[in-house]
């Protein structure tokens, strides 16, 4: 027989005692593997509201601005010496490896005469605009050359619909597509691809470049260095509020798990005590019968081994199916299960190191004692 049959018939014998520190170890490290899957969940549906959002640091052109002042009276300045973003700044952007950008679109934006008023025109890259802006609705279809879209206050108040012409800087191109209400400037513009837009408002660079990442911060700070003709700013969005919600839960998560593992740690520590203190006359017996002190402390660590693998192994998997059935309860959103290899192995790690721990000072002290005294306990 081995030292490892002795230690599961050691187990098996005291099933109570058995049960109660697999339980313990079960609830530490589920509850601390649900949090913190509930924690990832959020940091991830996080990173995909970041997304749809749309563009979080945008890039305008660079100038200098005159202000005007009598009499310590400021009035309204002009800006002077304007530098424009060329198509360079672009290749520039996309080349750098160091940029993590999950979506780009530049535009041109200028402004042409109709027949009785001015037009906002602007031209996009219509695949990566409806890709970062999911909110934008187009009735027809995309524009080709020398076709437009228009939105959709400016087709109410000039009474166009698909299939109208609109004249523009003394040529006509077709209405082949009106945009839905967005709420914003989008309702009195007119869209079109980059070589139209060129063609109408004579424009050949950049008027505005957004883009979109998960660190804005970050990005808009290396952007600055690696564009210094450029104006890089950073968005505010609606998410922030949600992202700070999320880091709080995030450090709650972690500082929860920490306390569980304290906690853990003293509840196994006096129990496994009481085991050994209970078993001081058959630690004598052991020791009468030929076993030495490391044979008698690695019977013990195998014992706590072998309960908190298993306590590591069904809290991992307690914790993975909790925020399934917690979710959408809680936080009215699903998160299906999924095996995740690095969080099953610290989880596990934990709980055997909780227990190897736990259970080395009161061995120690009872491989220790010396045989004669153990056996009087008998």
């Amino acid at each position: 027989m081995t030292l490892t049959d002795i230690a599961i018939q050691n187990l098996r014998r005291r099933k109570g005692k058995t049960t109660f520190l697999l339980l313990t170890f079960i609830l530490v490290i589920g509850i601390t593997v649900t949090m913190n899957t509930l924690a990832q969940s959020m940091q991830n549906d996080l990173q995909k509201s970041l997304t749809q959002y749309g563009a979080n640091v945008v890039i305008t052109p660079k100038s200098e601005h005159f202000t005007l002042s009598y009499g310590g009276l400021s009035v309204s300045g002009v800006n002077y010496e304007i530098k424009r973003l060329s198509a360079d700044v672009l290749s520039t952007i996309q080349n750098s490896q160091d940029l993590h950008i999950s979506g780009i679109t530049p535009k041109i934006i200028g402004s042409v005469a109709g027949i009785n008023k001015r037009y906002l025109i602007i031209g996009v890259d219509f695949p990566s605009e409806l890709k970062m802006k999911p909110w934008w609705h187009i009735k027809g279809r995309q524009p080709g050359d020398r076709e437009v879209i228009i939105g959709s206050d400016l087709a109410h108040k000039e009474t166009l619909v698909i299939g109208s012409t609109l004249e523009l800087n003394h040529q006509n191109y077709s209405v082949v597509g009106v945009m839905q209400v967005t709420g914003g400037s989008e309702d009195n513009g007119v869209f079109t691809n980059f070589r139209t837009s060129r063609t109408i408002t004579g424009i050949d660079s950049w008027s505005m470049i957004e883009l979109n990442t998960a660190q804005p911060g970050i990005m808009a700070t290396r952007l600055r260095e690696l564009l210094p003709e450029a104006k890089v700013a950073e968005i505010s969005q609606l998410v922030q509020g949600t992202k700070e919600s999320v880091d709080r839960f995030s450090n709650f998560s972690l500082l929860t798990s920490t306390l569980l593992g304290v906690i853990g740690v003293l509840i196994i520590l006096v129990t496994t005590t009481g085991n050994i203190n209970d078993r001081i006359s058959e630690i004598g017996i052991f020791r009468a019968i030929g076993f030495r002190r490391r044979h008698i402390l690695s019977i013990l660590i195998r014992e706590i081994v072998l309960v908190s693998l298993a306590g590591g192994v069904l809290g991992y998997l307690l914790g993975e199916l909790t925020p399934t059935l917690l979710a959408p309860l809680a936080f009215q959103k699903t998160i299906t299960f999924q095996f995740h290899p690095l969080m099953a192995l610290v989880a596990v790690s934990t709980s055997v190191l909780i227990g190897i721990v736990s259970i080395i000072f009161p061995a120690r002290q009872a491989v220790q004692l010396d045989p004669l005294v153990a056996l009087a306990y008998i």
